[in-house]
């Protein structure tokens, strides 16, 4: 296959991964451009998101990628690895469809630093981030369960990139 989700909460630096992985001619795509939307869990239809939603909405709506857009894509035969870059709420769904999983970790005070610094007003809402720390408080647990590879990306970017191309390229 050669496929490889790296995958992460905000502000963990799934982007930054993502451009250095292009500098250095790896083929990428960025699922929030490519592939996500806000969407029905289970049912994967496009839905609006409240102004302000509640802790009942996000148990069946969320960010999420759709299955006939991802699993062509990724099912495709390839000789060159592929980056997919991002997370949704229904990516493990896709789990099968990937050779390695890489998780993004920071700690909690940063990812805090990280979403304010973002000014943006989904993001860096106080809700947004309260949710996004008591997710990252599994994400150790969520790494293992998966069979993921964790990635400290407090480290310097160039040594989060050849962490993942050493397990890539022992592949």
């Amino acid at each position: 296959m050669h496929n490889y989700l790296i995958s992460g909460l905000p502000g963990t630096g799934k982007t930054t991964i993502e451009n250095e992985l292009q500098k250095l001619g790896y083929e990428v795509i960025n699922t929030d451009d490519a592939w996500g939307y806000c969407g029905d869990i289970e049912a994967e239809t496009s839905v609006e998101r409240p102004a302000i939603p509640t802790k009942e909405w996000f148990k069946t709506h969320g960010w999420i990628w759709n299955s006939q857009t991802v699993r062509p894509l990724l099912q495709a035969p390839r000789g060159k690895p592929l980056f997919i870059c991002g997370g949704s709420r229904n990516e493990s769904k896709f789990y099968d469809l990937f050779d390695k999983i890489f998780v993004l970790h920071i700690p909690d005070d940063v990812m805090r630093q990280r979403l304010l610094a973002r000014n943006d007003p989904l993001t860096s809402s106080e809700l947004h981030i309260s949710r996004m720390i008591d997710y990252n408080k599994d994400t150790y647990d969520h790494a293992r369960r998966i069979g993921g590879i964790l990635v400290e990306t407090t480290e310097p970017v160039d040594q989060c990139v050849q962490q993942i191309l050493g397990v890539v390229h022992e592949n």
